[in-house]
């Protein structure tokens, strides 16, 4: 009998976090901060007219999920291909956001959308990045020919949060 209940409430156990679907090719995969980070290709355009920002060319989107341990970031390469490392630590900042439940903070930025709540923080996170480690990917797990000036990205703790 108990093992009858055990395996009836196996499914539900498995689906107590948030995980990456294998869903195609072009993805790979890095940990920033005890974050699981899935990163996705997507085609050009593909997340521009989304729901969200109707109109808007959207470079990057990430899926994360409250106190989680993974996310999924997915990039147009072509829309960030001038800003793609800025777009990539946005990106993980609504990962890490998510983990540590951040909030707030200063992004240094006069576009209203960045100005958002939910936007704010990733921004700072962002430039944080840049600011620490410069151009390159490779403090996010990627392979890249641009130096790092950094040997890991900006702890979460380390970017104020706040209203």
């Amino acid at each position: 009998m108990r093992q009858r209940l055990l395996l009836f409430l196996l499914p539900f156990l498995s689906g107590c976090s948030f995980t990456a679907p294998p869903r195609d090719e072009a993805q790979w995969s890095s940990t920033v901060h005890g974050v699981a980070v899935t990163w996705r290709w997507t085609a050009p355009g593909a997340l521009s007219g989304a729901d969200l920002h109707p109109g808007q060319v959207t470079m990057g989107a990430t899926h994360a999920a409250p106190g989680g341990t993974s996310c999924v970031i997915d990039i147009d390469p072509a829309a960030s291909r001038y800003q793609l490392p800025r777009v990539a630590a946005h990106e993980v900042g609504h990962c890490l956001q998510a983990r540590y439940l951040k909030v707030g903070g200063d992004p240094r930025s006069t576009d209203p959308y960045l100005n958002q709540t939910l936007e704010r923080w990733p921004e700072a996170y962002a430039q944080a990045y840049l600011t620490a480690c410069g151009p390159s990917l490779v403090p996010l797990g990627w392979r890249d020919a641009a130096p790092a000036t950094c040997t890991a990205p900006p702890h979460p703790d380390d970017v104020p949060a706040g209203l």
